[in-house]
């Protein structure tokens, strides 16, 4: 059983080496200077999954999810990872690309709740890029009251 198992699992803004763990998982370029990361750790600081925010603009921002363990995307960390784009950065939208050839991350993609936009053909060597969106209103995590967040005084 690992050192770790039933301690409390953390959140943490901006940690630049989960961020380049998270790129390389992608894989996609990491830019720390002009990107956000969200990351799940343990409480030995080992990263679960995150994910990277890049390519603001003010109606939208593209996330980029990876995962290296089980259960890093439950309670508090999904609310923040919708949290951060739609009340933070009030964006309307929020998007994504996958692989069409990847069917589990796609399914996954899909039942948090983001749905096909666009779709470039041949855009991987084994299949399209599929552009995934999910609008302000239409995301359920939202309404997911965090059991534990302390407001940044910035907020104010």
């Amino acid at each position: 059983m690992p050192a770790d198992a039933g301690a409390p699992l953390r959140i943490e803004i901006n940690n630049l080496e989960h961020g380049a763990q998270i790129a390389a998982a992608i894989p996609r370029p990491y830019d720390p200077v002009n990107s956000m990361v969200i990351s799940r750790v343990t409480s030995e600081g080992n990263c679960l999954g995150g994910v990277i925010y890049d390519d603001f603009t003010t109606g939208c921002v593209f996330m980029h999810q990876a995962s290296f363990g089980r259960n890093w995307l439950t309670g508090n960390m999904i609310w923040m990872v919708f949290d951060y784009p739609f009340n933070k950065l009030h964006v309307r939208k929020v998007a994504g690309v996958v692989n069409s050839s990847n069917h589990e991350l796609l399914a996954f993609n899909q039942r948090l709740g983001f749905k096909e936009e666009a779709r470039i053909k041949g855009a991987y060597a084994d299949g399209d890029m599929i552009v995934l969106t999910m609008e302000r209103a239409d995301c359920r995590w939202l309404k997911i009251k965090p059991k534990v967040y302390q407001k940044d005084p910035t907020d104010e």
